[in-house]
């Protein structure tokens, strides 16, 4: 233990790592910027090696430096995290999750009743968002994402599949119907109108481009009355407009428990992206984190199975 160099310099390198600032570093820890640039030039000159490049306002990791980071913010993480469960703390409840805010609003919430009902003394925070999130912040503990779970320099552990269909109301099935004859004459799909869930997911994209290739249509064919990026907002619009959409399946399953809405066109078809949920690659999980991200598996693994299931509502 001789060779370790001062936990606090430790702890003052990654503020300034976490950060890429020496006064927001000074700020988490709550003492002054020179005391932190003190305890890094100290740090540094024990080790013999720089590491950060420093500008005219803002520090950033050398490549030593951010091979040294991940390491020490890992063991540090796994101190606090020993050091908690060995005192039986459990003061620090409060857990923040960023997540797509349509797969908030139409799954997640309706389902955190559960959750809370378990553990009534966890805050949990919502941050909604289609943006991926800068971990680096340190506002958030956790991610649920949507797509091939391939993010750089994250940890992604997948959650559940997802499906997709062509919906509508069932007054716009019964006219399409009437039109067209019967909902097997997909040829009318080009030429009603269409609500578009553009969203910020590539993965859905390209998936709903090979749903309707599979049943020879093109998403160009398609005749499109609005477009949207918030699919909760599109699928509000479908409804009240009487019009068709592309969907996933736990996006409006519950409006087709509750008959507003039919897959009248055939098999629900499963999608190459899913959702998981991510955290830094150095990040070692609080165990309130834990706690959620357990609860969390479990409800998804049983929409998962469900899932295959469903089958269309005529």
């Amino acid at each position: 233990m001789k060779k370790l160099p001062p936990l606090n310099a430790l702890r003052s390198f990654c503020a300034v790592g976490q950060y890429q600032s020496i006064a927001r570093a000074a700020a988490e820890l709550g003492v002054s910027a020179s005391a932190v640039s003190q305890q890094i030039k100290a740090l540094e000159s024990w080790m013999g090696i720089q590491l950060f490049i420093r500008g005219k306002s803002s520090v950033e990791l050398t490549a030593k430096g951010a091979t040294y980071y991940a390491q020490v913010w890992q063991s540090l993480s796994m101190i606090e995290e020993a050091t908690s469960e060995l005192r039986g703390d459990d003061s620090v409840t409060n857990l923040t999750i960023s997540v797509l805010p349509s797969f908030a609003s139409l799954w997640l919430v309706p389902r955190l009743i559960g959750f809370k009902t378990l553990y009534p003394d966890v805050d949990v925070s919502i941050l909604t968002t289609n943006d991926l999130v800068d971990f680096s912040a340190g506002e958030v503990d956790i991610a649920v994402r949507y797509g091939q779970g391939d993010y750089p320099n994250l940890t992604s552990r997948k959650l559940m599949s997802e499906a997709i269909n062509v919906v509508c109301t069932p007054k716009a099935r019964d006219a399409y119907i009437q039109k067209y004859g019967g909902v097997e004459n997909l040829e009318g799909l080009a030429e009603v109108h269409f609500i578009d869930d553009v969203g910020p997911n590539v993965g859905f994209k390209s998936n709903v481009s090979d749903w309707l290739h599979q049943n020879g249509l093109s998403r160009n064919a398609l005749n499109y009355a609005y477009r949207f990026t918030d699919s909760h907002i599109a699928i509000e619009n479908m409804i009240s407009q009487n019009l068709f959409m592309l969907a996933r399946l736990s996006l409006v399953e519950n409006r087709l428990d509750a008959g507003t809405v039919v897959a009248p066109f055939g098999p629900w078809s499963t999608e190459s992206a899913a959702y998981y949920v991510v955290h830094p690659d150095h990040m070692t999980l609080r165990p309130v984190a834990k706690l959620f991200v357990k609860w969390l598996s479990k409800e998804c693994a049983q929409w998962d199975a469900s899932r295959v299931l469903k089958t269309p509502a005529l």
